[in-house]
C-alpha cells in the first residue's frame, strides 16, 4: 500500500507499486488505486479471498473499483482501528475488500465489535440502537415478487457528484445501474447534496492537519527508524534528519502542509472553515436519508411516510477507468478521491461493487 496510506495510485510504497491484474490494453500495467491497492489487488488475483484495508478518503473503494472487486468502508468507529497506523484519527475505517458481498458482509459480522483499546469504538449499547433503527424499516416490505426483489427500496442520485472529471464510461454505467436497480423495483429519485463541491479541499484540509499531527512521533526514538546522527549536538538536528530520511517524498509534502495549515494565520483561514463544512455535509446525509442519524437522535422509528427520503444514494466510485502505472501524477493524483470523500466527511457507510464488467 502506499505509505502511510497516503496515495490514490499505489505509488508511493517504499518497496515498489502495486500492479492491477486487469491490463485493458495488451501488457500495458494500470494501477491498482491506492491506497489499498495490495489489498486490492491480492484479491482480484485471488491470493486470498478478503483482505482490510484502510480507507481515509475512498483508499479501500477506490481500488476496488479499478480492480474490480468489492470494497466496503464501514461507519466510523463501527470496527475497531486498534492496530491500524493513524493517518487521520477522524476519518480512518478499517475497511473490507472482498470478491463478493457474501464475504464482505461475513467479515464485517466477525470484526465489528466494541474494543475497549479504542476510544472512537462504537459501544454496544450505540450498536443496539443502530439495530432497532435498521429493524424498524417496516415500509420496505419482504415481497415475494422475484422480479422485484427490492420493492419499496429508495435509491436517491445526487446531482453534485455529475462532475467534469467524469469520463463517458463512469456516466454510462452509472446511469445502467440506476436502471438495474429500477427493474429490481427500486424507487430511483434525484436528491441534492449542496455541499458536495467543498468536500474534497476541505477534506485535505482537515486530513493533512490530522496527519501532520499523527506523524509527529515519528521522531526516530520513540517510533520509526533512526539514521545516524550527524557531527550536531543540536537534538533538533537529528531529529530532522531522521524524518528527512525516513519519510518518503508524499508523506513529506503532506506533513508540511499540514503543518501549514494548523499554523496560527492558516488555522482559522482553512482549518476552521473545513470543519464547518464536515458539519454541514455530515447534516445534509443526515436531512436526505430516512434512517434517523443515531449518534445524533434518540428517535428509534423511521418514517415511513416521508417521500423526500432514501435509503441508499448511488454514484460511481471513480471518474473513470484505472490510469496507466505513472501516468496519473501531480494534482490529477488528488482529484481521484472526489467521489468517495463525503462518506468518510459525514462518517458514513459506503461500498463499491463492480458493474459492467
Amino acid at each position: 500500500m502506499d505509505e502511510f496510506g497516503m496515495g490514490s495510485l499505489n505509488q508511493s510504497s517504499v518497496h515498489g507499486p502495486a500492479h492491477n491484474l486487469h491490463p485493458e490494453n495488451g501488457n500495458v500495467l494500470h494501477s491498482p488505486g491506492g491506497s489499498s491497492g495490495g489489498s486490492a489487488a491480492a484479491v482480484a488475483a485471488r491470493m486470498c479471498r478478503v483482505a482490510l484495508g484502510s480507507d481515509t478518503g475512498g483508499s479501500v473503494r477506490l481500488p476496488a473499483s479499478w480492480c474490480g472487486v468489492v470494497g466496503f468502508k464501514p461507519s466510523y468507529g463501527r470496527v475497531s482501528r486498534y492496530g491500524l497506523v493513524s493517518y487521520a484519527s477522524s476519518l480512518d475505517s478499517v475497511g473490507i475488500l472482498a470478491r463478493s458481498t457474501r464475504d464482505i458482509r461475513d467479515t464485517f459480522n466477525i470484526i465489528s465489535a466494541p474494543d475497549p483499546h479504542d476510544m472512537t469504538c462504537m459501544s454496544k449499547s450505540l450498536r443496539s440502537r443502530i439495530d432497532t433503527l435498521c429493524a424498524s424499516r417496516e415500509w420496505i416490505s419482504h415481497n415475494t415478487i422475484a422480479s422485484e426483489p427490492l420493492k419499496g427500496v429508495r435509491v436517491g442520485v445526487p446531482s453534485e457528484f455529475w462532475v467534469d472529471e467524469l469520463s463517458p464510461s463512469a456516466i454510462d454505467a452509472w446511469k445502467r445501474g440506476a436502471a438495474k436497480l429500477e427493474s429490481l423495483g427500486c424507487d430511483v429519485i434525484p436528491v441534492s447534496l449542496p455541499h458536495t463541491p467543498h468536500t474534497l479541499p476541505a477534506y485535505y484540509t482537515l486530513a493533512l492537519a490530522e496527519a501532520s499531527s499523527n506523524l509527529a512521533r515519528f521522531d526516530g526514538i520513540r517510533f520509526g527508524t533512526r539514521h545516524p546522527p550527524t557531527q550536531s549536538t543540536r537534538a533538533s538536528l537529528k531529529y530532522a534528519q531522521t524524518r528527512t530520511m525516513g519519510f518518503g517524498d508524499e508523506v513529506k509534502r503532506r506533513i508540511l502542509l499540514g503543518t501549514f495549515v494548523m499554523s496560527a494565520r492558516a488555522y482559522e483561514n482553512y482549518y476552521l472553515p473545513s470543519q464547518r463544512i464536515r458539519r454541514l455535509v455530515q447534516r445534509e446525509f443526515n436531512r436526505i436519508f430516512a434512517m434517523p442519524n443515531a449518534l445524533c437522535t434518540t428517535n428509534t422509528k423511521t418514517d415511513a411516510r416521508n417521500v423526500d427520503k432514501v435509503d441508499a444514494i448511488l454514484f460511481p466510485t471513480a471518474t473513470d477507468t484505472a490510469p496507466v502505472q505513472g501516468s496519473n501524477n501531480g494534482l490529477s493524483a488528488y482529484v481521484n478521491d472526489v467521489m468517495t470523500v463525503s462518506a468518510n466527511m459525514a462518517g458514513i457507510p459506503a461500498i463499491s461493487v463492480p458493474f459492467g464488467l
